[in-house]
């Protein structure tokens, strides 16, 4: 949705002027009408004069509420109210051009006020307030170079385990030959032990083989 922005001091001044006419001319256009009854009751010219003073009065009592429901809206910023306002000044602007060609009496003043007018009511922060717009974003000039960044060097996550070297472990020869285990070949012919092979006598009883 749409920020609408703060009310200007010139639609609030506007919009109060409108009410005042509107009031003012409501006042008026019922004196017309009441004027006008009172004169329907005359002889002859009177129902003429009543008649053209209703429809004056009427004419009066329509613009008249016009222009006050129009200062309403302003003081509210309804768009409707922004129509009516532009439309009233679009023709108040051509009227006045009308008498001052016409040369009825000097309207270079009321022209000018309605073209003003129309001038302010065509600003943006007016139908921004309006909701006919949206309001002018300034950006200030920015240097639009393009920045070069460098990404930073992926560093290595890998940890890597020494290599396991081979374990020397020095085992000395011993000079001293291991004995060797004489395999039993035949027994003792006096006492049966098992006898290892070249052996001549009997380790148990001594006896000859």
């Amino acid at each position: 949705m749409m920020q609408r922005p703060p009310r200007p001091i010139g639609i609030t001044i506007l919009g109060i002027i409108e009410i005042l006419i509107g009031v003012l001319g409501f006042l008026v256009s019922i004196a017309i009408i009441g004027v006008s009854a009172l004169f329907s009751t005359l002889p002859t010219v009177g129902t003429l004069i009543g008649t053209v003073g209703l429809v004056i009065g009427g004419v009066f009592l329509f613009f008249s509420l016009v222009w006050l429901a129009t200062g309403v809206g302003f003081l509210h910023g309804k768009g409707w109210a922004w129509t009516l306002g532009m439309i009233f000044t679009v023709l108040s602007i051509l009227g006045a051009a009308y008498v001052a060609f016409t040369g009825l009496y000097q309207a270079g003043y009321a022209l000018g006020f309605w073209v003003l007018m129309i001038i302010y009511l065509t600003r943006s922060r007016v139908k921004a307030f309006f909701g006919k717009g949206n309001l002018p974003t300034y950006m200030p000039a920015m240097n639009m170079q393009p920045t070069m960044r460098t990404a930073p060097a992926l560093q290595s996550q890998t940890q890597y385990a020494p290599a396991a070297q081979p374990s020397l472990q020095y085992t000395p020869v011993s000079s001293t030959p291991a004995p060797v285990l004489a395999i039993a070949t035949g027994k003792c012919r006096s006492c049966g032990v098992p006898l290892a092979p070249g052996n001549t006598f009997c380790t148990n009883c001594g006896a000859k083989q």
